[in-house]
């Protein structure tokens, strides 16, 4: 029996593919495109035997054998799938989509030595192609690696200014590094290379607030807004994460507004007034009502707890508590910090009064 996350491995990749009608009318569907039905319904020995019927009739061109790749990346057999990207790169060494395959192995399988040497390969063999440089660089950095990672991610736009990828990636080297100044400067060359990828906006904005450049990224924002492509609520949670809570809330209410009834908004705008001590009952009536919307979240019903707490209602928020422990697993992530809200609640003298 196939695990779910073998199922969910290609989900992701093969939406890069396009089938148009594969068998409507008189249409016959060529065995490519069958495959990627395949694939598409997870059907992956399926896919992989339409694929092997395609190359015997048209060839191994890279986008067959990144089909086939995919097939054994479903069946499991990660071993083939790194010898189709190996023969794939080597056809068309600048395809990004044979690197978002490799990069989805390297997270899920942890083959990061397999893909270095495919990647040593291709930078050998093809020593002008930006993308075998990009994918290097994207490898170190998760290895912890960052003067390999910029090194490669610099050749990589050496070689194609363009280079989106390779952009984004070294700016995020750079806010790791706190060199945000150069960061700026990347991201605002890669918006300039991709303007209608709104989401690099925000990015941007964030790299400005990181200097304290608030009017800047204020403006940032705005631009971004315009786009009609970024949520409030996103830029909302960026203030929040900079240490500025009046305008985490300003855009938190402004997002209320679009949609009253998103848990996310109004368990975020009512944990960010509680921190202030700021409308505690406004907060509250805001938190219950994300509790209703999803009952079983642990993050939200701390929040509503946390509130409870603050009004002086202590033994509901214990209450309250002990169902947002019943619900988080024992290995959860929230787990530990709301054992320590817990502890909190249960340390004050009439945490019982109330119930």
């Amino acid at each position: 029996m196939r695990t779910a996350r073998q199922l969910g491995l290609c989900a992701a990749l093969v939406s890069v593919f396009v089938i148009d009608n594969p068998q409507c009318g008189g249409y016959r569907a060529t065995h490519a495109q069958l495959a990627q039905v395949y694939l598409q319904d997870g059907l992956y020995d399926q896919a992989l035997t339409e694929t092997r019927r395609a190359m015997r009739q048209e060839g191994a061109d890279a986008q067959l054998l990144l089909l086939a790749s995919l097939a054994q990346m479903g069946r499991g057999e990660v071993g083939e799938a790194l010898d189709f990207l190996d023969r794939a790169i080597d056809l068309t060494p600048d395809d990004g989509r044979l690197y978002a395959a490799l990069r989805d192995i390297c997270l899920r399988d942890g083959r990061w030595d397999q893909v270095h040497e495919i990647l040593d390969r291709a930078n050998t063999e093809h020593p002008q192609s930006a993308w075998p440089w990009a994918m290097q660089g994207w490898l170190h950095a998760r290895q912890e690696r960052p003067t390999e990672a910029e090194k490669a991610l610099r050749q990589a736009i050496e070689l194609d200014v363009d280079h989106l990828f390779a952009r984004i990636e070294t700016s995020q080297l750079l806010i790791d590094q706190e060199r945000f100044a150069e960061a700026e400067t990347m991201l605002t060359e890669a918006w300039h290379i991709a303007p209608d990828q709104a989401q690099l906006l925000l990015f941007l904005g964030d790299c400005q607030l990181r200097q304290g450049l608030n009017a800047r990224a204020d403006s940032t924002f705005d631009r971004a807004l315009a786009t009609s492509a970024v949520r409030i609520r996103d830029i909302a949670r960026i203030y929040y994460e900079r240490q500025q809570p009046d305008r985490a809330i300003t855009f938190y209410e402004r997002a209320l507004v679009r949609a009253p009834d998103d848990p996310f908004v109004l368990n975020n705008l009512a944990w960010t007034y509680a921190e202030e001590g700021m409308r505690l009952n406004y907060a509250l009536g805001l938190s219950m009502r994300a509790v209703k919307l999803e009952a079983d979240s642990p993050v939200y019903l701390d929040t509503y707890a946390e509130l409870l707490h603050l009004l002086g209602r202590r033994a509901h928020a214990v209450a309250i508590m002990r169902r947002a422990l019943e619900l988080e697993p024992p290995d959860g992530e929230h787990r530990i910090y709301l054992e320590g809200q817990m502890a909190k609640f249960q340390q004050t003298p009439d945490a019982a009064r109330d119930l």
